[in-house]
């Protein structure tokens, strides 16, 4: 299967005097796949993701060696916009990522951003409504909606500008036992639709709808390893957490 991120040599640190917080990561992503990331809290997980989507270096300061490749295309040499089409990220504080009075103004929001002509925005709204089944949530305000809602709503809003590869940081976390399989479910189509899923999350639970999982610890990757591999993966646990 082609591999749709790459990251060569990545290490970053947030300060010139900062410990590396992601060191000499080297790894390659498969398009379509389910990927999960997991390590105990301050391992890189989240630096990671930021550098896959282009937060760093493109938001966040700090010092990036090595590159991140995207379909081959180093993320240094495209433009935020070209980036916000090829990859999104779902924060696990989704309050902070939902800001509109209706749930569909928050999916034209980026497609408003970018000048997509009122034709195309209503179409795509149309289109996400229904992909999602959300159609009953479309005038609804997101901040009066249960988690696993807020959460469908956020992957909805980042999924119309059609990226190839969604990021969910630690979405899962939070959630109760019916949002929780909400959104699972959720993840499943999307794969479906032969979309990149990349899980940022540290419960073994929330990971076991991937296809591979790579194991972070002090900023380096520690394993990868399938998930259909149960007695490695549960060895690897008991020494990892241990």
């Amino acid at each position: 299967m082609k591999h749709i991120i790459e990251a060569r040599n990545l290490s970053f640190s947030y300060t010139e005097d900062s410990s590396k917080i992601l060191d000499s990561i080297n790894l390659k992503i498969e398009k379509g796949s389910i990927t999960a990331f997991m390590g105990l809290s301050g391992c890189g997980k989240s630096t990671l993701a930021f550098c896959f989507c282009g937060i760093i270096p493109k938001g966040l300061s700090g010092t990036m060696e090595g590159s991140v490749f995207i379909e081959e295309n180093d993320i240094r040499e495209l433009s935020l916009p070209s980036l916000s089409q090829k990859i999104a990220m779902v924060f696990q504080d989704v309050d902070n990522q939902l800001f509109l009075p209706t749930v569909e103004a928050e999916i034209a929001f980026a497609l408003e951003n970018l000048c997509f002509s009122y034709d195309e925005i209503e179409s795509i709204v149309e289109r996400i409504l229904d992909t999602f089944k959300i159609r009953h949530l479309r005038y609804k305000n997101p901040s009066r909606l249960s988690g696993g809602e807020k959460h469908l709503v956020a992957i909805a809003s980042v999924l119309s500008l059609d990226p190839q590869i969604i990021i969910l940081d630690e979405v899962l976390s939070e959630l109760d036992g019916e949002n929780r399989k909400l959104i699972i479910d959720t993840v499943k189509a999307l794969q479906e639709l032969e979309k990149t899923i990349i899980i940022i999350d540290h419960n073994i639970e929330n990971l076991m709808i991937a296809d591979t999982i790579f194991f972070m610890k002090e900023g380096k990757i520690e394993e990868r390893i399938e998930v259909d591999e149960h007695e490695l993966l549960q060895h690897k646990l008991c020494s990892f957490f241990l």
